[in-house]
């Protein structure tokens, strides 16, 4: 227990040290900014720290120096990221000053740190001006994975202004063309599980949507696509339900003998005394059982609508079986377990119908067809 005391209390100083920073150990490392972050947080907590107090008066200049060297560095690369880089170096510099406004003895340290707010409203107009670009000439490339890089390009303008231009608009532009379109044909089958179909083309409509979201995919129905007066679908999904068959009804039955020993059966009476009599009973059980089985498979095929190439194809099966048991007996029910008496006292039930059948063959194809259909496009 001590041990385990011991171990607890290390712990917990590691942690308050931690979490008391002063900021020394990323001056050390030249993390100037984080040192400032570090010790301003120490300072709200303990104003006394002469340890946050030092880092801080030597951090701060450093950390602007570096934030304005990194800028300058870009700007004379010309990289294609030294917008970007002026946002986020004198973004970095404002909330520093943020920080030390908001502490008394930070503000007593530095009594007048440097706000860039002119420099940073400049920078992402640039910013915005030079995403709003890229992705005009990434949607003027016409192919998906352009329009793909466009889209991010797009909302990088809006970040950095919002509202920028007709960005609105661009960004949905740029989401359609970037986005694989596939209509999903509603199965074909047997018109007598027509309903049944239905129930498991909507659910797959419902997961697949569900997992699409945010995502450069969409699934249609073909009245969605007739709605949207869509004429350039990508890919088409094929479902055919085949081979269903639901089999003739078996019955069968099995008779066992049942004993129980030391069952008491009454009592006797010795000299005046009563004792309980005990005997072995006897029962003969049948159990009763009737069995429709069901079975088939769905062919699942993605097809290129601009080819009419088919490009996937897969095989599903599943099956279901019901069943109903009940038993009777004869002799004495005192040979029967629990479970045996229990089967006594059933009726046979009434088999399901054609369509809780074919429900219930689905479920299985369902999860296989779902899984396949997932993994493909996991990608967009």
């Amino acid at each position: 227990m001590k041990k385990i005391n011991q171990i607890l209390l290390f712990c917990f100083v590691v942690i308050f040290v931690a979490g008391c920073s002063t900021g020394s150990t990323a001056y050390k490392h030249g993390d100037y900014y984080k040192a400032c972050l570090e010790s301003i947080d120490r300072l709200r907590a303990n104003p006394k720290s002469t340890k946050a107090q030092v880092v801080l008066t030597q951090a701060y200049p450093l950390a602007q120096k570096t934030a304005l060297r990194e800028i300058d560095n870009a700007v004379l690369a010309n990289t294609t990221d030294k917008y970007d880089i002026e946002v986020f170096q004198y973004d970095r510099l404002n909330q520093l000053a943020s920080d030390i406004f908001n502490c008394p003895k930070a503000l007593e340290l530095i009594p007048q740190p440097t706000q860039y707010i002119a420099e940073l409203s400049k920078a992402k107009q640039l910013a915005a001006d030079h995403a709003y670009q890229l992705g005009v000439n990434a949607m003027n490339a016409g192919t998906m994975d352009q329009a793909r890089l466009a889209f991010q390009y797009f909302q990088n303008a809006d970040q950095y202004v919002s509202g920028y231009k007709d960005v609105p608009s661009k960004l949905i532009e740029a989401r359609y063309a970037a986005t694989l379109r596939v209509i999903i044909q509603r199965p074909v089958l047997n018109n007598d599980y027509e309903y049944s179909a239905d129930f498991f083309y909507n659910n797959l409509l419902v997961d697949l949507r569900r997992n699409a979201q945010n995502r450069f995919i969409r699934y249609y129905t073909v009245d969605d696509a007739y709605r949207e007066n869509m004429h350039n679908p990508h890919q088409l999904i094929v479902l055919n339900f085949e081979n269903f068959d639901i089999s003739d009804l078996k019955e069968s039955n099995h008779t066992e003998e049942l004993k129980r020993d030391s069952v008491k059966v009454g009592e006797v009476t010795v000299e005046g005394k009563k004792y309980n009599s005990y005997n072995t009973v006897r029962a003969k059980l049948t159990v009763f059982r009737r069995e429709l089985s069901s079975g088939g498979s769905v062919k699942l095929r993605i097809i290129d609508a601009q080819t009419n190439q088919e490009i996937q194809h897969r095989e599903f099966a599943g099956n279901f079986t019901w069943e109903t048991r009940w038993a009777k007996y004869k002799g004495d029910d005192r040979a029967l377990s629990d479970k045996q008496k229990e089967l006594c006292n059933r009726e046979p039930m009434t088999p399901p119908s054609d369509q809780d059948f074919f429900i219930e063959f689905t479920k299985p194809i369902y999860s296989q067809a779902l899984s396949f259909i997932q993994s493909t496009y996991g990608r967009y």
